[in-house]
């Protein structure tokens, strides 16, 4: 069953002597099973949200839903309209909503608080990945295979732009903020005609699961195998 875990751990910094305090952990279980939860940000609604990139229902395991979670831990789904699509990064954006890149649906896609979602296909093979607000407004995200950085503007407008030539193919995790593991695809099986990550190989496990990690009132989202 894949689980959302909150963790919290508080520390205590006593001169020179750095001291830990009792880690309490609760998990949420995910009403989709097999939902896959990759990666999970804060919202500008006080909740979490998170993408669930694998469905055991749909071909190669690629999930299309979008999760949020509250404070309290009820957790609600957001099916996305691509099928298969699995989400993959997903960060808050400038205009009060969630964006969230959609790997194998070539799009990007936004989501309001109240569930409302939208699609913006980018061009070519793209597969984009990571996703992150940008100081100017725009989100920023990289293209897996498109070997390329993308811009969208809160408009829905996309610009991209050549990464170096020879550079490796960009994956993009918003730094400070999430860190992934496990595989989209849940075997880490390989695709012609649908390309996987890197990291797909090493990761077997579709039992993957988010931490959430608080050390003296910061946040950092890891994620996990077990």
């Amino acid at each position: 069953m894949s689980k959302v875990k909150i963790s919290a751990i508080g520390m205590l910094l006593a001169g020179s002597v750095l001291c830990s305090a009792q880690v309490t952990f609760t998990e949420y279980p995910v009403p989709t099973p097999g939902g896959f939860p990759v990666v999970i940000t804060s919202g500008p609604d006080g909740n979490l949200w998170f993408t669930e990139g694998q469905n055991p229902n749909n071909f190669g395991n690629r999930g299309n839903t979008i999760g949020r979670i509250t404070p309290a831990g009820v957790i609600t789904e957001f099916v996305l309209p691509s099928i298969a699509c699995g989400p993959q990064g997903i960060t808050a954006g400038p205009d009060g909503n969630l964006w969230f890149a959609e790997y194998f649906a070539q799009k990007i896609g936004r989501i309001t608080p109240a569930g409302v979602i939208t699609e913006f296909p980018v061009p070519g093979a793209a597969y984009p990945f990571g996703i992150t607000a940008g100081p100017d407004g725009n989100l920023w995200f990289a293209e897996r295979f498109g070997n390329k950085i993308g811009r969208i503007t809160t408009a829905g407008v996309i610009t991209e732009f050549p990464a170096s030539a020879g550079s490796p193919s960009p994956l993009g995790s918003p730094p400070g903020r999430t860190e992934t593991s496990g595989s989209p695809g849940g075997q880490g099986t390989r695709s012609a005609e649908l390309p996987l990550p890197e990291y797909s190989r090493s990761f077997r496990s579709s039992a993957a699961q988010l931490h959430t990690r608080s050390p003296r009132g910061r946040t950092a989202i890891y994620g996990s195998q077990r």
